[in-house]
Order: structure tokens, then sequence, then C-alpha cells
């Protein structure tokens, strides 16, 4: 009779229920973003050769093949420009005479992703 009512007790024990939903839901879930992904990739070869890249317009432009892959390279390249989508990766010590996509370019180096 002098105790708490039951609409008291049924208030407790909602607040109780939700305090602990609300601390259950404070913790950010773990990431599960595509980058975070193990993706396997090529095996790359250290090299520093002089070569070149062909334009669509004919251009060639000097760079320098800092690492290869079966599946890209890494150039750099001296002349501060934007790279185009396509171009044709020359080194001829390597023998290598290449279609490429750009895949990144950033302050005069670029990543490029050989066409198959």
């Amino acid at each position: 009779m002098f105790g708490k009512s039951k609409s008291d007790q049924a208030s407790s024990v909602l607040s109780k229920r939700l305090r602990q939903i609300v601390e259950q839901n404070a913790a950010p879930p773990p990431p599960t973003h595509a980058w975070t992904r193990k993706v396997e990739r090529a095996v790359r070869q250290a090299v520093f050769r002089q070569g070149a890249l062909i334009l669509a317009n004919g251009e060639k432009l000097p760079v320098a093949l800092k690492n290869i892959s079966a599946t890209g390279a890494r150039i750099e390249y001296f002349v501060r420009r934007d790279l185009p989508e396509q171009v044709i990766l020359v080194e001829p010590t390597l023998r290598i005479k290449a279609e490429a996509r750009v895949v990144w370019q950033r302050e005069g180096v670029a990543g490029l992703a050989f066409v198959i």
C-alpha cells in the first residue's frame, strides 16, 4: 500500500530496459567497408628505368618507371600536367610496350593498370 504503485514499477522496468538498449547501441559497429576486404595484388618489382608514355595525340612524355607488376606500373613524370585516361607505356630495355589505363595520379606520380 505504501510502496511503489504498479505504474511506477512498470515505468522503472521500462526506463531500465531503455538504458540497456541505449548502452548496447552506443558502441559503434565494426567497419564493413569495401576497402577492409583483403584483395590479392600482383607482386611488384622495384625498378628504376627511363621510359616514355605515348599519348593519344602522338606526344611522347618521358617518365621514370619506379615499379612494375604483371598488372600495372608506377611511374614518375617531370612535367606538371594531367594525364589522359589511356596511354601507351614504352620501356625498350625491358621490352615493354603496353596500353595502360591511368588509375590514379598526383603531383607527378601515377599508377597505371595494363589493359589486357
